[in-house]
């Protein structure tokens, strides 16, 4: 991703000017080209400086299209750094707007010329949506710091869930002592898990092939009297909200509305169970944090679902345009 902040505008500074630079210089001799036969003519595309936009523009464009087998066929050849190539790709795609308008006459119009027209439009597109793509990516890192500390592996997310389920599921059996309270909470040998004196709380995560489990915390859990409430509230609201497959539209999902429910159970139980609703509270913490990145994940997903398809679109028929100007 490429960040944009104070931090890191010194890096960009000479992108910057040398873009604002190359884009007067163009417009300069663009307008004295114009005015050269003593009135205002537009400069074809087959004019000195029309030939040349177009084809600095088509070799930008090109340029702009090798950073794709850059971030993944070449990715282990030094070939520059991938900033480097994400500062280029961000400041050259700005100045082959102004270049291919130019170039083109600025035409839209899809009755006079389509190829052209399209073309325009879809330069148009693709400019727009690389911008949007720059603000999603400036804001999605800055909300996951933020509000997703419990970050994971996108595709390990469902993985993660499961093993919060299962350590919600002995949270509730040691506490309430029913390992056969219902269809949705696992039973197995009480007697041997209340032999521990704390419970290791825990997360199996995988990277690559490296599988570890990530220790959070470790407390006493044992049966407590009177909990039946814990039991009741790990049904209706819990179990539902670790297993769904989107935990929006439910009553944990909201931190406002979780945070009232978790206090109003603890107050009808025993202070020795607060430890575990807290645990089981931090972890529908985290299924939220889940939730929250999958959404930011959806939205780089979807921008590159627009921006790529029209980038490929642009390269093709750029490739048509520049086949059918040479041939004819």
């Amino acid at each position: 991703m490429l960040i944009f902040d104070r931090d890191t505008w010194p890096a960009h500074r000479a992108w910057a000017v040398g873009t604002v630079c190359a884009t007067a210089g163009a417009n300069i001799w663009y307008v004295s080209y114009g005015y050269s036969a003593g009135a205002w003519q537009w400069p074809s595309g087959a004019s000195p400086p029309g030939l040349t936009f177009g084809f600095a523009g088509g070799i930008i464009i090109v340029v702009e299209m090798l950073l794709w087998p850059r971030k993944s066929l070449w990715r282990g050849r030094r070939l520059g750094r991938t900033k480097t190539w994400m500062m280029a790709h961000l400041w050259l795609g700005l100045l082959t707007f102004p270049l291919l308008l130019l170039h083109g006459r600025f035409h839209f119009s899809l009755s006079t010329s389509t190829l052209a027209a399209v073309l325009m439009w879809l330069l148009t597109g693709v400019i727009v949506s690389g911008l949007w793509g720059l603000g999603v990516q400036n804001v999605v890192p800055r909300l996951m710091w933020e509000q997703v500390p419990a970050e994971t592996i996108y595709s390990q997310i469902g993985h993660v869930l499961e093993q919060y389920q299962d350590e919600a599921d002995q949270l509730v059996r040691l506490t309430c002592g029913n390992p056969a309270a219902g269809p949705e909470m696992q039973t197995g040998d009480l007697q041997g898990d209340a032999r521990r004196p704390y419970l290791v709380v825990g997360t199996v995560r995988k990277i690559g092939r490296v599988q570890g489990k990530v220790v959070t915390a470790g407390f006493e859990v044992a049966w407590v009297p009177g909990s039946e409430p814990l039991l009741a509230f790990y049904r209706a609201h819990v179990g539902p909200y670790l297993r769904a497959a989107s935990g929006r539209g439910l009553p944990l999902s909201s931190t406002t509305q979780a945070a009232v429910l978790f206090d109003d159970l603890k107050r009808q139980l025993r202070p020795a169970a607060h430890g575990t609703v807290d645990r089981i509270a931090e972890l529908c913490d985290q299924r939220r944090q889940f939730d929250l990145q999958a959404r930011l994940y959806r939205w780089l997903q979807i921008w590159l679902s627009i921006h790529v398809p029209l980038s490929v679109a642009l390269f093709t028929l750029m490739l048509v345009h520049a086949f059918l100007a040479l041939k004819y």
